[in-house]
């Protein structure tokens, strides 16, 4: 039970090109993806499933990744690591999300992350 929740993916951000990119590139690693183009589609999605990681762009419409962070942990607490993706790096240097990363990045950085924030040791 605990492998498939750990391996359902929601990426939300409102540029979709990165979306579909993101939902190919993690499929093909064998994760289970939902996407959603704004905050507010994301939380909902979030209200009626469980998710094992939470990955979010930072500058999106009317909800900011800081906006949603703050309602993942209101949410769920903190059993979902919640990764940041951003052009503007800068605004990202005080949050509490578990990992960061400024676009463009490797998608190998970010399997590297999942992996270590989803492995039953949490190593």
């Amino acid at each position: 039970m605990k492998s498939i929740e750990t391996s359902k993916v929601l990426v939300i951000d409102d540029e979709t090109a990165i979306l579909r990119m993101l939902a190919m590139a993690l499929s093909r690693k064998g994760y289970q993806v939902d996407t959603a183009d704004s905050g507010e589609k994301g939380l909902k999605k979030l209200q009626s499933n469980d998710y094992g990681l939470v990955i979010t762009d930072m500058v999106m419409g009317s909800m900011s990744g800081d906006d949603v962070l703050e309602n993942v942990r209101e949410l769920k607490g903190d059993s979902i690591p919640v990764i940041a993706m951003s052009g503007t790096p800068w605004l990202m240097d005080e949050h509490q999300f578990d990992a960061v990363l400024p676009k463009p990045y490797p998608l190998k950085l970010l399997f590297e992350i999942m992996e270590n924030m989803l492995s039953p040791t949490g190593a």
